[in-house]
């Protein structure tokens, strides 16, 4: 196809007809033409671009009789790609990649550990104990970044009284060379630490791990000190000590895994809910709370000991004798007790034989991943949450930093923000007006809500989300993430789309990405893995990285192949073709040599962060070989909804990144021939023919499902 000439080139043809110009060709370079093409008015000569559009046009252009071709919309104007140039994409594409940051390249480098290692004494020494309270946590090295996050966001909300045990070596090597408070945990009892690994949860070392817990807070509360004992992915948002001091009376405030309506005057949770799984991510304890703390630190100084925090519940709930009084009920007449009607008009309980006081911290203001995901963190009278605790998500380590990151709550070394992992050196590409939500589908949005309707509306927005990945990588740059909208939670078991008991605010206006995205996937590969849609606006962000931004409107196209809707302006049937993937990439590549003192307005390019509109569906822009390329890497890059009922079947109905490429096959094998359709996991049973009667179920949470058998293909 003939391109269309760009404006210069256009005004140069212009003079060419009129015999203003004579073009001499036979031994003349570019370089030349373009000075033998220079106006005799006095503007400066054309660039090579023009140049190079000119040379793009037919012989014939230049017959008076022939119309003048239309000029090159402006988008393009900063050049057209070299002829046979094609985007930068190799099979190194696919090689795996894990980044190292800046902590792990410290570990070898470091002496070892001290032969008379630090004590918790020794730690506590070193920092400030305002009002005798202490914050406290523990890391391994292998999830040293935990440690490192947590006493970063201590201290940037103004606690410096917090320490960081070391479970093992290594991690104590990486917080004394960070200079953070610490002390070698084990090394006092016949247990020793804990090796440099990934645990796994419910493993004999996650167990040991939960003992070393236990002991530290019965360890901090011998010497008489308050302790806010804390996971290392319950991080700080705000300074939450002055609100535990408002409950003086209170020997142990505790987070819980209610998930029903909470409560949003900014006081406790009602104390009747202690009979769901108090959460011992976030304990305060005082030290009349020390008898406690040791019994439940002998529960768990047994062979083969049970979780830590279920030995929490069953001692917090133990009543030998329940005239001592028990959660919310006082105790019987005439027997002795400390919990006073005013305290249990403020929400406080009793437990642990009816020997100390308890509350349950509200859980809009000591949040969990599900909290923040269903609203509740929104509706408090006191405003955002004290504390979030990376829990109730999906993939573990990854699915936590991701979280963490999205809330801006991540500690991330600087080059984080200058530039993107392996091969994407130039920057950050992001969707300026946010994909899918600047022409969103408000009927997919509407009740009544489906799974068909979920998986519509995910998938569009997948699509967005493959362009920019694909467009970013073309351009060098590390994508970053669309704000995703769903209709669906996501939970470990079967739901009608909100986890039983739930109430929360749908469509979720943030998606998580451990929701849609698989994180394991992923990990393996980081130049792929987006960053959060939060990056852009993020408090650490370089200031001349922040100042190094640009945005570039692109044309409404309707590209071939492609199941998207249209941007509204979109050129017709007999407008100009859409632009090739090679002329896209060249208009909005750095014409400056290294990008620096460059005219963003005019090189966009140039700029770190480089914000596009309209982006065009890039995947069916490539040519096949890549398509066939591409499809491969990122068959298991898509996550799961979980969970739907069904009979007998696992009830996860899994995200389809190629859901509108006719036809594929997916991860599990299924070819579809006629459009993607639902069905449940890796089998090839039709939601539709599955029938849900909630008339006939024993209650709400257990609906009757009956299914058809279905042979025809996917």
């Amino acid at each position: 196809a003939v391109r269309k000439p760009t404006p210069g080139a256009l005004r140069i043809l212009r003079r060419i007809r009129a015999g203003q110009d004579a073009v001499r060709l036979a031994g003349r370079t570019r370089l030349q033409l373009a000075e033998d093409l220079a106006s005799g008015d006095g503007a400066s000569a054309p660039t090579l671009a023009d140049v190079d559009s000119l040379l793009d046009q037919p012989i014939r252009s230049l017959l008076g009789d022939e119309p003048l071709p239309k000029a090159a919309p402006a988008w393009i104007r900063a050049g057209l790609a070299p002829a046979g140039a094609t985007p930068p994409f190799d099979a190194r594409a696919f090689d795996p990649l894990a980044p190292m940051a800046d902590w792990e390249r410290m570990l070898p480098t470091l002496p070892p550990a001290p032969k008379a290692p630090p004590t918790l004494d020794d730690a506590l020494a070193s920092i400030p104990k305002p009002g005798n309270v202490v914050l406290a946590t523990f890391v391994n090295a292998r999830r040293f970044d935990f440690g490192l996050t947590w006493h970063r966001r201590c201290a940037k909300v103004g606690l410096r009284n917090a320490v960081v045990g070391a479970l093992d070596p290594d991690a104590l090597r990486l917080l004394l060379a960070h200079r953070i408070a610490t002390w070698q945990m084990g090394v006092t009892s016949s247990r020793g630490p804990l090796p440099n690994s990934d645990y796994g949860w419910g493993s004999s070392n996650f167990k040991k791990m939960g003992v070393e817990k236990v002991q530290l807070l019965a360890d901090l509360l011998r010497r008489n000190l308050t302790a806010l004992l804390l996971d290392a992915d319950a991080v700080p948002v705000r300074d939450p000590v002055p609100y535990f001091q408002e409950y003086p009376e209170a020997d142990v405030l505790v987070t819980t895994d209610y998930i029903g309506p909470p409560t949003v005057d900014g006081g406790l949770e009602l104390p009747r809910w202690m009979h769901v799984t108090m959460n011992i991510g976030v304990i305060w304890a005082r030290p009349s709370a020390s008898g406690f703390a040791e019994a439940w630190l002998k529960a768990l100084l047994v062979p083969n000991p049970k979780w830590d925090q279920l030995v929490f519940h069953d001692i917090m709930r133990r009543t030998s004798d329940r005239s001592q009084g028990f959660f919310d009920r006082p105790p019987a007449p005439g027997v002795p007790t400390r919990l006073t009607p005013a305290m249990q008009q403020r929400r406080l309980g009793l437990g642990f034989d009816g020997k100390i006081i308890v509350g349950l911290l509200p859980s809009s203001l000591f949040a969990t991943g599900f909290t923040m995901v269903s609203g509740y963190s929104r509706r408090n009278a006191r405003g955002k949450p004290f504390i979030f605790h990376a829990c109730w998500l999906f993939y573990d380590a990854p699915g936590k930093r991701v979280r963490l990151r999205t809330l801006g709550l991540w500690h991330d070394d600087e080059a984080y923000y200058r530039r993107g992992e392996g091969p994407h050196t130039r920057g950050f590409l992001h969707l300026a007006d946010g994909g899918w939500l600047a022409r969103a589908d408000e009927e997919l949005l509407r009740p009544p809500h489906t799974v068909d309707k979920h998986m519509r509306l995910v998938h569009e927005q997948l699509a967005y989300v493959r362009a920019g990945m694909l467009l970013a990588h073309a351009l060098r740059r590390q994508f970053v993430m669309p704000r995703i909208v769903c209709l669906y939670d996501k939970w470990w078991a079967e739901h009608n789309g909100t986890i039983p008991a739930s109430v929360m605010d749908q469509p979720i206006d943030d998606c998580p990405m451990d929701h849609i995205l698989n994180l394991e996937h992923f990990n393996k590969f980081a130049q792929w893995l987006p960053r959060q849609h939060s990056f852009v606006t993020h408090d650490d962000m370089p200031p001349d990285v922040n100042a190094s931004r640009a945005e570039v409107d692109l044309p409404a196209v309707r590209v071939p192949g492609s199941a998207l809707p249209a941007p509204e302006d979109a050129a017709g049937d007999d407008a100009d073709p859409p632009p090739s993937l090679a002329d896209l990439v060249y208009a909005l590549s750095p014409k400056a040599a290294d990008g620096k003192g460059a005219d963003l307005a005019a090189d966009p390019g140039s700029a770190t962060i480089l914000g596009v509109r309209n982006i065009p569906d890039v995947f069916h822009m490539l040519e096949e070989a890549d398509k066939t390329a591409f499809m491969r890497f990122m068959v298991k890059s898509a996550s799961f909804m979980c969970c739907t009922w069904s009979p007998k079947l696992n009830g996860n109905v899994f995200y389809d990144m190629f859901w509108d490429v006719t036809p594929h096959t997916d991860q599990f094998g299924r070819t579809f021939t006629d459009g993607w359709v639902a069905a449940f996991a890796n089998t090839r049973q039709r939601l539709t023919d599955c029938h849900i009667d909630w008339e006939k179920a024993k209650h709400d949470n257990q609906p009757v499902v009956t299914c058809g058998k279905d042979q025809r293909p996917l």
